[in-house]
């Protein structure tokens, strides 16, 4: 991780990064990610109005970001990558002040498992800002990944699929 000095942080990003096993085929992990419209259901703070065709490079995806004290927050994401079953990539914010680049990358181990990769860049005038809530951002995105997993594995069983 780098967060640069000086003008350089609006060139390196602050990442953080979760890394979940699934026990669930990549294309039923990838069914759930870009079901856009069932997030409520399963994420612990952000829901979409969006459905799973609106899942294109350029869309502008509206949802909400609860903290879990009743506060929420509207956002926008817009998509800028999808490499179907493997990657989806969004991205929301402003380089004014912080810009977030949100990736989900898939990948099929050896066992019929999934191995899922969740990763977010920040970028922008204010992005170093971040630095000291890193240990606790990915402890949230490893959240995010243990509810995507139980949706997932919920929704397949090895005996073919649901």
């Amino acid at each position: 991780m780098s967060t640069g000095t000086g003008a350089d942080h609006r060139k390196e990003p602050v990442v953080v990064t979760a890394v979940t096993t699934i026990s669930a085929p990549m294309e039923a992990v990838w069914r759930v990610l870009v079901a856009f419209d069932q997030y409520a259901r399963w994420h612990p703070v952000l829901s979409f109005d969006a459905r799973p065709e609106q899942v294109v490079v350029g869309a502008e995806v509206p949802g909400r970001v609860s903290d879990g004290a009743g506060g929420e927050q509207d956002v926008t994401m817009r998509i800028v990558d999808v490499a179907a079953p493997r990657r989806l990539v969004w991205e929301g914010g402003s380089l004014d002040a912080v810009l977030g680049r949100h990736s989900f990358t898939l990948g099929q181990l050896l066992d019929g498992s999934t191995e899922l990769t969740d990763s977010e860049e920040f970028f922008g005038a204010t992005a170093a800002e971040l630095v000291p809530a890193l240990g606790r951002l990915g402890e949230e995105y490893a959240r995010y990944g243990v509810a995507l997993r139980a949706r997932a594995e919920g929704r397949w069983s090895w005996s073919g699929g649901r």
